[in-house]
């Protein structure tokens, strides 16, 4: 009996010592769909990103195709990725919007419309100074969709100290960023739209933790411009305690405002305005007329990418954001020829919600295009509104190598 249980137990003993040694495959399947991939570092993530190394740099709409700005890098005392950003807002900007010499007086972040892609990692620390400069007369502010705490929200009546930053004073909205995605950012100081219209947004790109599959990335923004500036409301917005359900609680020299200087950022609540509409009358000012763009662009500039084809290359897979911050319209929309595209609603989904050549955008949208040529050749994509593609938003695809698919012979 006592050889039989000590031949059991050296059994027993060497199949707990071999079984480590042992590779089984079906042992290496993922829980719950999570990845064995080695975690990748924050330096090799951001070269897969094409992040620049010129913060300060100013991109044309054509660099600004695949300018991503990911900010000055730091880490904290438990290790997390800190991504520090500086927008300086500045009012009368003369924009060059057209190769016909049209000039926008625009409000701009960093000198620029649109302004800088902002690109970070989900769950990265990031902190954006936004800084209104001392030549201008208007109250702004950062906001951009990802969740956030309230004190970092933008909205004016909320009373938060991030809510308007006065002439001549500095606001830092801290986050972590998440859900990945894509996000427009934009200044939300009323009128919204006149601020919006006159340039005071951008693009943010929150990356998965683990990469998507490597791709060449663009990004599009879609815009138009307003010229006459028409129609801007005049009227002061009413005050906090006079609208029901909103407290009285605007910081007045609050201790916890973190503006470079002191006292409140509220002390510009009376040049923010929204149009009014009268009682009554049939004249022209007896209700407010729809405003108008006169020009609209993909990343700022009329037909820039008709004077500039982006090149492309047979096979080759390619990725765009895009986000549509068109004001005065209530769509637009993105169709591109001679190809299909994989599209993701808003980018917080790594499986495509459908297939298309065409999407349609309301304010504020977003989403990811991903797609293939199989052919050479020039192909366009352009807004499916033909009044926009005939007054600027239109551009051309230049696509070069052999095809990937012999094309059928041509009927003879």
């Amino acid at each position: 009996m006592f050889w039989q249980n000590a031949y059991f137990f050296a059994l027993a003993l060497s199949i707990i010592l071999i079984l480590p040694s042992v590779n089984f495959p079906f042992m290496n399947i993922p829980a719950h769909g999570q990845s064995t991939a080695s975690p990748i570092s924050q330096e090799e993530y951001d070269k897969i990103k094409n992040c620049t190394t010129n913060l300060s740099k100013k991109p044309t709409p054509v660099e600004y195709l695949t300018h991503f700005n990911c900010g000055h890098i730091s880490k904290d005392e438990s290790g997390k990725t800190v991504r520090q950003f500086t927008l300086i807002v500045e009012e009368n900007q003369k924009i060059p919007i057209t190769y016909e010499g049209h000039i926008f007086e625009g409000w701009t972040f960093n000198g620029t419309i649109p302004g800088p892609t902002i690109r970070v990692t989900e769950g990265d620390l990031v902190r954006i100074r936004v800084i209104n400069s001392n030549e201008n007369t208007h109250a702004h502010s950062l906001y951009s969709q990802p969740t956030h705490y309230v004190k970092n929200n933008a909205f004016t009546m909320t009373g938060q100290p991030g809510g308007t930053i006065s002439p001549g004073r500095s606001f830092t909205y801290e986050f972590v960023a998440g859900p990945y995605g894509v996000y427009p950012y934009y200044c939300h100081v009323e009128p919204m739209a006149d601020h919006i219209n006159r340039g005071l947004y951008g693009m943010m790109i929150i990356d998965p933790k683990e990469p998507r599959p490597r791709m060449t990335e663009m990004a599009m923004l879609l815009n138009g411009y307003d010229l006459d500036l028409d129609l801007e409301g005049p009227i002061t917005l009413p005050p906090v305690d006079s609208i029901d359900g909103v407290e009285t609680n605007m910081p007045m020299n609050s201790s916890s405002n973190n503006n470079t200087n002191a006292g409140t950022n509220m002390s510009n609540m009376n040049d923010v305005s929204v149009p009014s509409i009268p009682e009554s009358g049939n004249s022209k000012s007896a209700s407010r007329e729809k405003r108008v763009n006169e020009i609209y662009t993909v990343n700022g500039k009329a037909f820039d990418y008709m004077m500039n084809p982006i090149v492309l290359h047979t096979g080759e897979p390619y990725r765009v954001y895009i986000v549509n911050m068109l004001e005065f319209d209530s769509v637009n929309s993105i169709h591109v020829h001679g190809a299909m595209f994989d599209y993701y609603s808003a980018g917080t989904n790594k499986t495509a919600d459908y297939l298309t050549d065409i999407v349609t955008l309301a304010n504020g949208d977003r989403g990811i295009m991903e797609f293939t040529y199989d052919y050479p050749g020039t192909y366009m994509f352009h807004a499916h509104q033909t009044l926009f593609t005939d007054l600027g938003w239109m551009g051309l695809f230049d696509v070069r190598g052999p095809p990937v698919i012999t094309p059928p012979s041509d009927a003879t």
